[in-house]
């Protein structure tokens, strides 16, 4: 009987390994914007530290060669464009193309500079 208890218990512990990660994940947002000015990697470096500082920013990063900006914040998270325009200032940094929303099972795309991930039809 002890067997079958273990049993059970191992694949309650399975399911809900596989599904809690998935339920925090729906929880979450993510914002996604261009920005301008990032000079290097080093610099985006910098921009991503002070942003990662914000309240409710679990991840963040921002990247020299695509001259995106990727966060993943709780929804109750203050953080809004304002206020990371004025966290990268001093760095020389600007935003445009911003976006917040739950975190969705589609696959991450960058933004694309010139067009702000906007479709031909929609400039």
């Amino acid at each position: 009987m002890s067997s079958r208890l273990l049993h059970k218990g191992v694949w309650i512990a399975l399911v809900l390994c596989f599904t809690l990660p998935v339920a925090a994940q729906e929880e979450r947002h993510q914002v996604q914007a261009v920005i301008e000015g990032v000079r290097t990697p080093q610099h985006a470096h910098q921009a991503a530290v002070l942003i990662r500082q914000l309240p409710g920013v679990d991840m963040g990063r921002v990247d020299h060669n695509t001259r995106n900006l990727l966060l993943h914040l709780d929804p109750a998270s203050p953080v809004t464009q304002a206020q990371l325009e004025q966290v990268i200032a001093p760095l020389g940094m600007s935003l445009r193309c911003y976006r917040r929303g739950p975190i969705e099972g589609a696959p991450f795309r960058h933004l694309d500079p010139r067009t702000c991930g906007q479709a031909p039809a929609d400039r």
